[in-house]
């Protein structure tokens, strides 16, 4: 007799199993879902406000930049115009057109970044 029920106690087992690991797999397999919230008010998104706030400094840095930059090409324009000899330049007028040149390239530096 012991023949008999063993076979039938392996399907009841494996049918249980089958069944009630079907009804698991179904209930993982839905999300719970809680309806939206409704706001007024927009999320903020910290990158982008962050990374907008940055863009803004460096526009503003920029300007700076660049207004000194024609502030200094003016005066070398004056320095150079004051000068009598052709050959023979004042170091100061050497040393602003080397500033002017290390503001350029910030300044193209940059502008290559916004």
């Amino acid at each position: 007799m012991r023949g008999k029920i063993l076979p039938w106690t392996g399907i009841v087992l494996a049918t249980f199993l089958a069944l009630s690991g079907q009804a698991g797999w179904a209930q993982q397999r839905r999300p719970s879902r809680q309806p939206p919230v409704a706001s007024d008010e927009p999320t903020p998104v910290p990158e982008r406000t962050l990374s907008r706030k940055m863009l803004k400094a460096s526009y503003e840095q920029l300007q700076k930049d660049v207004q000194r930059l024609s502030d200094l090409a003016n005066e070398l324009k004056d320095e150079v115009g004051k000068t009598d000899e052709e050959d023979v330049l004042s170091l100061s007028g050497v040393k602003k057109a080397e500033e002017i040149e290390k503001l350029a390239k910030k300044i193209q530096g940059r502008m290559k970044n916004l």
